[in-house]
């Protein structure tokens, strides 16, 4: 199984996002499936917990350029 990866390895948040776009970005720059990041994602909220999840997600929204 082949995905699409840009050649621009620029890590970045789309602004056609869900939610801020970071999954959509982080799966521009990996070429990784953006259903598997969010699903990793929301595994991850459950195991490490709400707050520092969101905190993260809030910080790599703000700390990304958008596209």
């Amino acid at each position: 199984m082949q995905y699409y990866r840009e050649e621009n390895r620029t890590l970045f948040r789309e602004k056609s996002g869900m939610i801020l776009g970071v999954f959509q970005g982080l799966a521009s720059w990996s070429g990784l499936p953006v259903a598997l990041l969010r699903i990793v994602g929301l595994i991850l909220l459950f195991s490490v917990g709400f707050v520092p999840m969101t905190v993260a997600y809030l910080l790599t929204a703000l700390m990304l350029p958008s596209r």
